[in-house]
C-alpha cells in the first residue's frame, strides 16, 4: 500500500504541471504489468471426532505478473471501460497443525497459479492522468491442500477458486499510445473444499473415509504495469 500511494503522489505531480495538455482515453488497450501479493489462508476441518476443526490460519504472499487487454469510452471527464487481467500469481504459502496422532501433524500449502479477472472500470480523467476504481470477478487456481505426515492417507486439493476484486489505481498518458499505471486490488476468492481419504483402516477410521477441509483465501495486491493505447 505504501509503494502505491507513493506512485500515485508522482504521478500526481506530473500531471498537475500537465493539465492543460488533455488526453483522450477512448478506445482499446493492452499491457502488460507485475506486482507483490499477500493474503489470508483459513482451513476448517469437519473433525467429527472431538478434534480441534479450527480454523487455521497463515499467510501466503509473493509475486504475481500477467497481460491487460481492455477498452475505454470518455464522456467528459468521466472514462467507463471493461478490462480483463490473466496472469500467474506466486502466492503460495504453509502452515503446521496438530494430529489425532501425537506424534504426527498436519501440512497446510498453497501453491501458486493462473488468476484472471473481468472487471468494469469507472475515472475521472485529469489531463494526462485516470484516477479509477475497478471491480468484478475473479478466480485462481491456486491448489490449497491438507495433508497429515501419518502414513496411509492420501491428500485431494482444492479446485479453482472463484470470487470478486475491488480497487483502483492511477494511470499516467506518457504518450498518445503508452501510458503507466499503479494499482491496489483486494481479491476475495471465496472457499473450497479439499479432502484427506484413508487408503487403510487405522481404528476408528475405516479404510476409504475422507476427511473434508474448506480453505477460504484472500488476497491484496500492488502491482505496476504499462499498456499501449491502438
Amino acid at each position: 500500500m505504501r509503494a502505491l500511494l507513493i506512485a500515485a503522489a508522482i504521478v500526481m505531480a506530473a500531471s498537475s504541471t500537465a493539465m492543460s495538455q488533455e488526453y483522450h482515453w477512448t478506445g482499446l488497450y493492452g499491457g502488460a504489468s507485475v506486482g507483490y501479493g499477500w493474503g489470508d489462508a483459513t482451513v476448517t476441518d469437519n473433525a467429527k471426532d472431538g478434534v480441534n476443526p479450527g480454523p487455521f490460519g497463515y499467510s501466503p504472499d509473493g509475486v504475481l505478473a500477467g497481460g491487460t487487454l481492455g477498452y475505454n469510452l470518455q464522456l467528459d471527464r468521466v472514462v467507463l471501460g471493461i478490462e480483463g487481467d490473466i496472469g500467474y500469481m506466486d502466492v503460495a504459502g504453509s502452515g503446521i497443525i496438530g494430529s489425532t496422532h501425537a506424534d504426527h501433524h498436519q501440512d497446510l500449502t498453497l501453491d501458486g497459479g493462473a488468476y484472471g479477472d473481468i472487471t468494469g472500470r469507472a475515472g475521472i480523467a485529469l489531463g494526462r492522468a485516470l484516477v479509477y476504481g475497478k471491480g468484478g470477478l475473479a478466480f485462481y487456481s491456486g491448489e490449497a491442500s491438507q495433508a497429515t505426515t501419518n502414513p496411509g492417507y492420501a491428500p485431494t486439493g482444492t479446485d479453482t477458486f472463484t470470487g470478486w476484486v475491488a480497487g483502483g489505481g492511477i494511470e499516467y498518458a506518457l504518450t498518445e499510445s503508452l501510458s503507466i499505471k499503479a494499482e491496489y486490488l483486494h481479491f476475495d476468492f471465496g472457499d473450497q473444499d479439499a479432502y484427506q481419504t484413508s487408503l487403510v483402516a487405522d481404528d476408528p477410521t475405516p479404510a476409504g473415509y475422507k476427511f473434508h477441509n474448506t480453505t477460504d483465501l484472500n488476497v491484496d495486491t500492488v502491482k505496476f504495469g504499462i499498456n499501449y493505447h491502438f
